[in-house]
């Protein structure tokens, strides 16, 4: 406990080192994050092999029970600054075996370096690749976090053209909106102990670089959408970011469910991959790929 306080606090001193602007402080906050990743050993049962796809660094979690004709891509998250293999090797690890499907760990431009769009257009072009190089595999896009922002706006460059589209989408605390305006950064304050308001704002700024409503996935209209499944805790400020979405998308996607975990924070999968709540999650998770896939 100790260990994921100091960590935490590692996360939410980020962006006031962040506006000095100083890369070796970004770094260092960057390797602090990936702690995260220390929390709980890999499941060593699964093989990892690190590639590189359309110029983007990514790794395949292939679990020993793999369906063969299904493909998980994971857009990992981080307030779109933070993130890598190591932060969520352990999380991906864990989510191939219970989930039975080859995931794809996909490493997308971080900012402030690469400001949007560049994490979106990773995401897109290594989509476009997987489609094209499985034509006959279920894709299925999983994202949490900041992850869930990119998932959703390179979905939004997908759709409406000829490439095949996702089997389905899951989205884990998703942050949709960074305009940092929903009602949950204030009605949920006092329950989330690891972000808020103004730290999200500037996190937001940091990455959208003067084009928030643009860098904005929950903004985006469209109209069709792939099946979706939605995970949020109920201790979340981005709660609002998963409510607003769902009632949106849910009148354009075959189908649209939005779960909420009692008690959980942001991302709980990522801290306590043995919770009842995580098993509870990866259940659901499982369950709407089978449908789905």
């Amino acid at each position: 406990m100790k260990k994921l306080c100091f960590i935490l606090l590692a996360i939410l001193t980020l962006p006031a080192i962040a506006q000095t602007n100083n890369r070796m402080d970004i770094q260092q906050i960057r390797q602090q994050f990936d702690q995260l990743g220390d929390i709980y050993p890999a499941d060593e049962t699964v093989n990892i092999e690190s590639t590189v796809i359309a110029d983007v660094r990514c790794h395949w979690f292939t679990p020993t029970q793999a369906t063969s004709d299904e493909i998980i891509i994971l857009l990992h998250g981080g307030s779109y600054a933070l993130g890598s293999l190591h932060s969520h090797k352990a999380m991906t690890s864990h989510f191939a075996t219970a989930l039975h499907r080859k995931i794809l760990l996909v490493e997308y431009a971080l900012a402030p370096e690469h400001p949007f769009p560049a994490g979106r257009n990773d995401a897109e072009k290594v989509y476009r690749y997987i489609a094209a190089a499985y034509p006959a595999a279920s894709i299925f896009l999983l994202g949490d976090s900041a992850g869930g922002g990119i998932l959703v706006s390179a979905m939004h460059q997908l759709s409406g053209t000829p490439i095949k589209q996702p089997a389905g989408v899951v989205l884990i605390s998703p942050w949709l909106d960074l305009r940092c305006e929903n009602e949950s950064y204030e009605t949920r304050r006092a329950d989330d102990p690891i972000l808020s308001k103004e730290e999200m704002k500037r996190f937001a700024d940091y990455y959208a670089a003067g084009k928030i409503e643009p860098a904005s996935a929950g903004l985006r209209t469209f109209g069709t959408f792939p099946p979706v499944l939605i995970m949020t805790g109920s201790r979340e400020v981005l709660y609002d970011d998963s409510k607003h979405f769902y009632e949106r998308i849910r009148t354009v996607a075959p189908f649209a469910d939005m779960v909420t975990l009692d008690d959980q924070t942001h991302v709980w999968p990522l801290t306590a991959i043995q919770s009842p709540a995580t098993i509870s999650t990866l259940e659901k998770i499982s369950a709407f790929m089978d449908v789905h896939g």
